[in-house]
């Protein structure tokens, strides 16, 4: 309700799913779990604009989309209602909700504007509160109302849905992300991003994911037709049952969030879409900003792995005689001046030249090839047992996605692109998406001393 061949075999054994760059023609993927059924996807060559949600019809025999635009795409049997198509809108679509009946539905902005469509009446919005949290989803009452939920967990309740109470007056962890109504209608469930739950009316709890030690980030709610119990969806696609909800998933190495849920029928489809690589101008924050975007794409490409620690000093050298000139660490940024977290190593070669190409420290399958705002051109490379590594402000790239690579060999020239005050390598072990001190792993008995 939300917002090639590592030598064939290798790759097999990794579960690895390879990832270049989002597809023009892909926009969204839609993936079954729980005897649910797919029915199709919408390409990117139809949309303009991201997709921001989906619903289904109440037996699974269909399912709607929404772009953040307000462009809706219909599949199997859900008709076509209408959309914001050629309207100009104040506040992105952020969520979606489908009548009782199925003949008709509603889409909500993120200020909470309301747009009724088919059978769906328009009951009010807070279109025009000024609100301390964006909206971030809705859900629509048996009652002929809906309500409207917040990033703070406020809630608003409109038509014949009844205010069961809320979190807005209650300091949070994390956001609120999702909203379920329980089996009777008679209030609801509200799910936040670390997967913690609260509970409204006669919604009951049947425990959350920070107490069974799960973190997030998740994404949405499947309930138990009867209400006592539901699953939780993670946004690698691992689903975690709680209740009397039997409802599991595995994990699916896809570089492909999933950001919505939708139930259908006795399951529920998933609705993955492409993170947007960063693009933004470059700021004290863009190295933050690439920094996230890789450890999101590398936790959802290797979400399905078995997760293992690299042995000390298992990595080769990423060049020949490296020579270190910037540890791993906090340290004063060289551009922008401020204290922050170096995530990587830089290396020169002797004598302050580039040190020739950069190379993989390891086997490993190319995960992708990128061209962020501060990391300028970079390699990320798929080592399995959630190891991946990272080759940044490259001049020039020799591999492509999919590619796969034994240890040592050459992936690109040193370079400066990017966010650099010179010629350097800025090398990143992470481990489960997180950067990881490097230097306990790398064998640089060859290496010549630091200019640091």
């Amino acid at each position: 309700m939300l917002k090639i061949l590592f030598l064939s075999l290798l790759a097999g054994s990794l579960g690895l799913l390879v990832f270049a760059s989002t597809p023009a023609a892909a926009a969204a993927k839609v993936e079954a779990v729980g005897g649910a059924t797919t029915f199709g996807a919408p390409d990117g060559e139809s949309l303009a604009s991201p997709v921001a949600a989906m619903v289904s019809q109440a037996d699974g025999s269909g399912y709607w989309i929404a772009t953040r635009a307000g462009v809706v795409t219909n599949f199997g049997q859900a008709q076509h209602f209408g959309d914001m198509a050629g309207t100009s809108l104040n506040q992105p679509i952020v969520g979606m909700a489908v009548t009782p009946t199925g003949n008709g539905y509603w889409l909500v902005a993120a200020d909470g504007g309301i747009f009724s469509f088919g059978g769906a009446h328009f009951h009010g919005s807070t279109g025009q509160m000024t609100l301390n949290s964006p909206i971030v989803g809705m859900a629509t009452s048996f009652d002929n109302g809906y309500w409207l939920v917040a990033a703070d967990g406020g809630i608003f309740s409109f038509g014949g849905a009844t205010f069961y109470g809320s979190m807005g007056a209650t300091a949070l962890n994390r956001p609120i992300v999702a909203m379920l109504p329980s089996g009777s209608g008679l209030g609801y469930w509200l799910l936040a991003e670390d997967g913690g739950i609260f509970t409204f009316g006669d919604a009951s709890f049947y425990g959350s994911a920070p107490g069974e030690g799960y973190a997030g980030p998740f994404v949405g709610m499947i309930p138990v037709s009867d209400g006592r119990g539901y699953a939780l969806v993670h946004s690698d696609g691992r689903i975690t049952p709680f209740g009397m909800s039997i409802l599991r998933n595995d994990p699916v190495c896809d570089p492909w969030p999933v950001v919505d849920v939708s139930v259908a029928g006795a399951g529920a489809v998933l609705l993955r879409t492409p993170n947007s690589q960063p693009n933004d101008s470059p700021t004290n924050l863009s190295g933050k900003i690439d920094g996230q975007y890789l450890r999101e794409l590398i936790i959802h490409s290797q979400s399905c792995q078995t997760p293992r620690e690299p042995a000390f000093l298992e990595l080769s050298p990423p060049l020949s005689q490296p020579v270190q000139t910037s540890s791993f660490g906090w340290r004063r940024h060289p551009i922008w001046g401020d204290i922050s977290i170096h995530t990587g190593s830089d290396f020169i070669g002797p004598n302050r030249t580039s040190g020739g190409p950069a190379l993989a420290v390891a086997d490993g399958t190319v995960l992708a090839v990128l061209d962020l705002v501060a990391y300028g051109k970079t390699i990320v490379l798929n080592h399995g047992g959630q190891i991946a590594t990272v080759y940044a402000h490259l001049s020039w790239v020799s591999v492509e996605a999919g590619d796969v690579l034994e240890t040592g060999h050459a992936l690109g020239g040193v370079g400066s692109t990017g966010l650099s005050t010179g010629v350097h390598l800025h090398f990143e072990l992470r481990i489960n998406g997180m950067a990881r001190d490097p230097s306990a792993y790398l064998d640089l008995s060859d290496s010549l001393p630091s200019v640091e």
